[in-house]
């Protein structure tokens, strides 16, 4: 828990989420704008929970952490219980759940806001019971794969391959997992019309926003897996799984490392996250902690109830590389900006336009986190995620840019003719334009408006002054039609 908070980290995302279940509370309904039926968030029951703190008169940026934190410590402790059940006399197990605990990755994503710790105790437990190996296990596992699924989409991937597995490897028992089946495809079909009910699409809209580059977003997933791998420190978790072409597989290893390998190849396809700390990795790094012990296990066994120097030395390297990126590196220099950009910028500028826009005003935003949530105004997101027309506009060159900062359509946002628009959201020591504002390397089509003869006729520079520092921004003229 220690690890998690010292980061102090709210990602800007997360703020997506409790805008949502903020205006769940207040009778809206699941929407980002009130009367907009966008489903811009990819985490169901993590936003739901989010609302249910909020209803109780919580504060969702604390209540998301506690939240985060528990989840991550229920996943350690079902890990060692899972390890000591397959391993019952190594003394290795004991540390078992300390390659994650000390994992920079895992300790951040369980306190930044999001979903992320929760979507993997659901995916290691829905693995985990569906080892168990009789009907009773595998309807176990189906009811956590729903929750999986229900937290993120990619949990029915997950529950597929699970699935596919163990029918595999018992035929024809063919008949163990029919129970588990209808359970799971029962609950998901219920989901699924209330979200095409709810929202018009068959996915959430944040899916058509990020995908679409093929081979481009799959190339920039393997840099995703490669810069986990090398700098981060991950091959320490990754390396040791190739002994396994050494020896047999065992019928439960062979189901995690089905699960494993079928995440592995959905990061990349989808193009990895244009997020710190490998958020997308996470849910794995149980799976490859369990994995390498029961490699380790085998391939250096203990002797007269000791451990040989080699696990000694193996198991040093699962703890200490992955560790250095919680004190050093370009991830943690990244999220020390973003802590920043967030607190001092982002909430700051939200909670001035609460305070001095009028009602009916609105915004147009490439953040759309704190700004929207601090602010409270209609908003529109000019990079799609809770916008239906940008997320769907077909683009040139996706999966070439950071993942879900490639959409945009500048010509629409102006038809929305939104009060202000928002497009360098810093403060500054001085109220100063400058054309290198509008430089968005992450997403060129922004960079538009510069020449945009609409936007030059229709909005006008502004500035104001909060605090010592300043904020600029563009205010629709009032003479315009």
């Amino acid at each position: 828990m220690v690890h998690a908070l010292s980061f102090g980290y709210t990602v800007d995302d997360a703020f997506i989420s409790f805008r949502y279940a903020q205006n769940w509370v207040a009778g809206e309904g699941l929407v980002f704008n009130p009367g907009e039926g966008v489903e811009g968030y990819t985490n169901f029951l993590w936003t739901v929970l989010i609302g249910a703190g909020i209803a109780a008169g919580v504060d969702p940026v604390p209540f998301s952490k506690a939240l985060g934190v528990a989840a991550g410590i229920l996943l350690l402790w079902v890990l060692l219980g899972y390890g000591k059940r397959r391993f019952p006399r190594s003394l290795l197990v004991a540390i078992l759940p300390l390659p994650l605990a000390a994992n920079g990755a895992f300790a951040l994503w369980c306190a930044a806001g999001l979903e992320t710790s929760l979507f993997a105790l659901l995916l290691f437990a829905g693995v985990a019971a569906a080892t168990g190996g009789d009907r009773k296990s595998f309807l176990l596992a189906s009811f956590f794969f729903v929750l999986a699924s229900l937290t993120r989409p990619e949990g029915v991937l997950l529950f597929a391959v699970v699935a596919a597995d163990r029918w595999m490897q018992r035929p024809p028992a063919y008949r163990g997992i029919l129970p588990g089946l209808a359970l799971f495809v029962a609950a998901l079909a219920i989901f699924e019309v209330w979200r095409i009910t709810t929202y018009g699409d068959l996915l959430p809209n944040t899916f058509y926003a990020k995908t679409g580059g093929g081979i481009h977003a799959a190339w920039r997933g393997l840099r995703y897996w490669a810069g986990y791998i090398g700098p981060f420190g991950g091959w320490t978790l990754v390396l040791p799984l190739f002994l396994f072409f050494l020896i047999p597989l065992r019928s439960w290893e062979r189901t995690f490392l089905a699960a494993l390998v079928a995440y592995a190849v959905y990061v990349v396809l989808v193009g990895g996250d244009g997020l710190p700390f490998y958020r997308f990795i996470v849910p794995a790094v149980p799976l490859l902690a369990l994995l390498c012990l029961s490699v380790l296990a085998r391939v250096f066994p203990e002797h007269d109830g000791g451990l040989s120097p080699l696990r000694y030395v193996a198991f040093s390297l699962l703890l200490a590389l992955p560790l250095q990126s919680t004190f050093r590196g370009e991830a943690l220099r990244f999220v020390q900006e973003d802590r920043a950009r967030v607190e001092l910028h982002w909430k700051v500028i939200g909670q001035w336009l609460g305070e001095n826009a009028s009602p009916g005003e609105s915004i147009a935003v490439t953040t759309a986190g704190a700004i929207p949530y601090y602010s409270g105004l209609p908003t529109i997101d000019m990079l799609g995620i809770t916008d239906r027309t940008i997320a769907k506009k077909e683009m040139p060159g996706m999966g070439e840019g950071i993942a879900g900062h490639e959409k945009h359509d500048m010509e629409y946002v102006l038809s929305r003719k939104p009060t202000y628009i928002l497009h360098y959201t810093f403060l500054l020591p001085e109220p100063v334009f400058t054309t290198g504002q509008f430089r968005t390397p992450w997403n060129r089509g922004l960079e538009g408006l510069l020449s945009s003869e609409r936007f030059d006729r229709e909005y006008r520079g502004e500035h104001a002054k909060i605090g010592s520092m300043y904020f600029i921004y563009f205010q629709r003229k009032e003479d315009t039609p």
